[in-house]
C-alpha cells in the first residue's frame, strides 16, 4: 500500500495537482437524515430510466436492497419513501452477516 501511495503522490506532484474531494454530507429522505441499520452501501444510478439518478442502498441487516426514487434533479436530488427491490414479487436479498 505504501508503494502505491508513494507512486500516486509522485505522479500528482509531477503533474502539479492533487485530487480534491468534496466534503462529506448526509443524505436525506422525507427531510430527515437517511438511516440504514449498521452498515450500508449507497449507489447513485438512474434505476427507473427517467433520466434522474436514484439512490440504491444495500443494507447489512437482512441483506435487502432499498430503492429511493429521485423526485428532484440530478444536481439537487430529492428522496422520499423507499421500497425494497423485488424479483417476481419477492424482496431481493443478498448474503449478509
Amino acid at each position: 500500500m505504501r508503494i502505491v501511495a508513494t507512486v500516486f503522490l509522485l505522479a500528482a506532484l509531477a503533474y502539479g495537482a492533487l485530487p480534491q474531494f468534496a466534503a462529506p454530507f448526509k443524505i436525506q429522505a422525507n427531510g430527515s437524515d437517511l438511516t440504514v441499520s449498521l452498515i450500508s452501501d449507497p449507489f447513485m444510478v438512474d434505476w427507473d430510466g427517467d433520466g434522474l439518478n436514484d439512490l440504491i442502498v444495500g443494507q447489512f441487516t437482512e441483506g435487502k436492497i432499498r430503492f429511493y426514487p429521485n423526485s428532484g434533479t440530478n444536481e439537487s436530488p430529492v428522496f422520499t419513501a423507499y421500497t425494497y427491490l423485488q424479483a417476481d414479487g419477492v424482496d431481493i436479498t443478498t448474503t449478509y452477516g
